[in-house]
């Protein structure tokens, strides 16, 4: 079933959170810059950096949105083995714990008639484990989450509009029933280096697959890389730990994807009960900026994302990444 959004709807007045927003990206902002102040310049090699904390925020209400994939917040923990599968100190663990948030484009209706999508919180617990060569990467991931009124989605979201945007609350009507997902993904990256330092170019192809209950998908990317990087095995690019030596660099970044199922708007995969099911278009494109600081142990991320539509009647959509992340 695919529901037309209705456009004579008055929006939420986004004008009295804007500087509750804002000040709160000041206060990430500025702590990071005194985190950069107080930094140490640190002389460790990299056989002594082995562990690395990171807190990601992703959020289109700085793009002036809130609808779709409205927000996310990721803690992620990483260990570089001594000696892993292939017996080399290449290789690496994540676990990360996260939370989404994704929305109608019209937030304020007790009416699922006038919903275009669904309402949907999804929680989850993530494990991975990557190798990296001179030139590639291969990469696995183990997701296991749950969609539904339990993820605690839809109160994170009230919340945050009540006591931080000052707007009316979204009434989350319609929202998608409980549901335990498990999912694979794996990526394959090759990598050339175009232009050395101090102002490299990099190009990066991968490739990446999903399957599960959650996601099925095959995604090709091109990204490139311009600016002071280091090699692909200790450059921040690709989340890799121990290097200290410091980074600052662009990327752009397009893709393709292939969907086969996007549980977020259909469903669970192996069945689901919702009262707002609507297909996903089976192709979307990507498209994406980056730009990445490393000095010493710290490392500094923002980025936008934007995407074509999802669904029939959708539209395009975009948000922001920030991310700060710690090695020790």
């Amino acid at each position: 079933m695919n529901l037309v959004f209705k456009p004579h709807i008055m929006w939420p007045n986004y004008s009295k959170g804007l500087s509750n927003y804002l000040s709160l990206l000041i206060c990430f902002v500025g702590g990071t810059f005194i985190s950069l102040a107080q930094q140490e310049m640190n002389t460790a090699d990299r056989s002594t950096l082995r562990n690395q904390i990171g807190l990601r925020h992703d959020n289109d209400f700085i793009l002036l949105t809130d609808r779709y994939y409205t927000a996310g917040l990721f803690l992620t923990y990483r260990h570089r083995l001594e000696k892993g599968i292939f017996n080399s100190q290449s290789e690496q663990l994540s676990f990360s714990i996260g939370q989404e948030i994704i929305t109608p484009s019209y937030l304020m209706t007790d009416d699922v008639q006038l919903l275009d999508r669904a309402y949907v919180g999804f929680s989850a617990l993530r494990s991975g484990w990557s190798y990296v060569g001179r030139n590639h990467l291969i990469e696995a991931k183990l997701l296991l989450g749950i969609a539904g009124k339990a993820s605690g989605a839809g109160r994170v979201q009230r919340w945050y509009h009540h006591y931080v945007m000052k707007t009316e609350t979204p009434t989350w009507v319609g929202e998608m029933e409980n549901s335990v997902h498990y999912n694979l993904y794996t990526k394959y990256l090759y990598e050339w280096q175009l232009a050395p330092n101090p102002f490299s170019i990099h190009i990066a192809a991968q490739s990446q697959f999903a399957f599960g209950t959650r996601d099925i998908y095959v995604h090709p990317e091109l990204v490139a890389y311009l600016g002071k990087r280091n090699p692909l095995s200790s450059s921040i690019a690709h989340n890799q730990i121990g290097s200290t030596d410091s980074e600052v660099f662009f990327a752009l970044r397009a893709g393709y994807r292939v969907v086969g199922h996007n549980g977020l708007l259909e469903g669970n995969a192996l069945g689901d009960d919702s009262v707002l099911l609507i297909d996903s278009k089976n192709t979307v494109v990507y498209a994406g900026f980056d730009f990445q600081f490393r000095y010493g142990r710290n490392e500094y991320w923002v980025g936008v994302r934007h995407n074509s539509p999802e669904f029939e009647h959708a539209r395009h959509h975009q948000y922001v990444i920030l991310s700060y992340t710690r090695g020790f």
